[in-house]
């Protein structure tokens, strides 16, 4: 099994503070907001995107990766946006083996930037 960290550059930060503080110029009190709505919107569009890949659904696949993609941008989730790019490119080529190696990283990422999002709140 060829894993995508293997296979593409994902050294960019699961989540960039700076970059996402930067561009909502300093407001702490929006950055929390923000982060609450995306960590309450996320689970399910991911739950919307599993579902497409279970059911073979190339619509529903590309309409929750693209939601997520620009979500993760919004908030400078740089490796999930990037993750969810690289679904979208297989996608497009119809690369089921692909899809789901990008899934697994994508899921794993997830985890990581729900954490690293929490711990942004607490503070």
């Amino acid at each position: 099994m060829v894993n995508t960290k293997e296979t593409f550059d994902l050294g960019s930060p699961v989540f960039d503070y700076e970059d996402f503080l930067y561009r909502i110029d300093g407001d702490v009190d929006l950055l929390k907001e923000v982060i609450e709505i995306f960590l309450e919107d996320t689970p399910a569009l991911l739950a919307n995107l599993y579902a497409g890949i279970r059911n073979g659904d190339a619509e529903v696949v590309e309409r929750a990766t693209h939601t997520l993609k620009g979500s993760a941008a919004n908030i400078s989730a740089k490796r999930l946006q990037q993750l969810s790019h690289h679904v979208q490119q297989a996608l497009k080529k119809n690369d089921v083996a692909y899809i789901e190696l990008f899934i697994e990283d994508l899921e794993e990422n997830y985890e990581k930037l729900d954490q690293v999002l929490r711990g942004y709140l607490l503070e």
